[in-house]
């Protein structure tokens, strides 16, 4: 019903956004990833949305990209996963990483969502990992091999104060070498995000 909104930041709290689209107000709820990639207050931004409608409520939940909005789709269409635990999904894994978690059945990854329990990821894995098509997966650097390092490079950007998503978009834009140790990886990163 409604596909997407362009109007300005009016307010943003801890789960939604509030976009002034030519002096009406919406209230948007979104993945906290995507509440720290959107912009600041009085910005001009377009949202992609998902109306939905239950016999007691009717809610918009907002993407930054049609990527996003997709998988929010296609994890809503399983059951037992509503809408409040698609955005807690797309709040702990950026796009790449939930489908790359979903193809290799990762299900432990899926669960860090907050509400998502094991017998849900698995159900998603089972239902969504055959019709993700492996090669939407692309990094912005395709040829580099994930290392053995890469979870501890995660962390310990994380430690620096980085997200989880600028951490993993720092390390899929290094140029990778094999044989490269965690220390010059790391250094790699934060050459990237500074």
């Amino acid at each position: 019903m409604i596909a997407f909104l362009n109007g300005r930041i009016d307010s943003i709290d801890d789960n939604y956004i509030y976009i002034d689209c030519n002096g009406i107000g919406y209230r948007v709820m979104m993945s906290a990833s995507d509440l720290n990639d959107i912009g600041n207050i009085g910005e001009n931004v377009r949202i992609y949305t998902h109306f939905h409608v239950t016999e007691n409520e009717m809610s918009l939940y907002g993407f930054v990209s049609k990527k996003s909005k997709e998988l929010f789709e296609m994890l809503i269409s399983v059951n037992g996963i509503g809408p409040k635990a698609g955005i807690a999904i797309l709040s702990e894994l950026t796009p790449d990483e939930l489908m790359k978690a979903l193809i290799t059945g990762d299900s432990k990854a899926i669960c860090a969502a907050k509400g998502v329990g094991k017998k849900i990821a698995e159900r998603a894995i089972l239902e969504l990992g055959n019709i993700i098509d492996a090669s939407k997966i692309i990094n912005s650097n395709s040829t580099r091999i994930e290392s053995a390092y890469d979870s501890d490079v995660i962390m310990a950007l994380e430690a620096l104060g980085y997200s989880r998503r600028e951490s993993t978009e720092a390390l899929n834009s290094v140029d990778y070498v094999e044989g490269m140790s965690e220390e010059d990886l790391l250094k790699e990163c934060l050459k990237v995000m500074i």
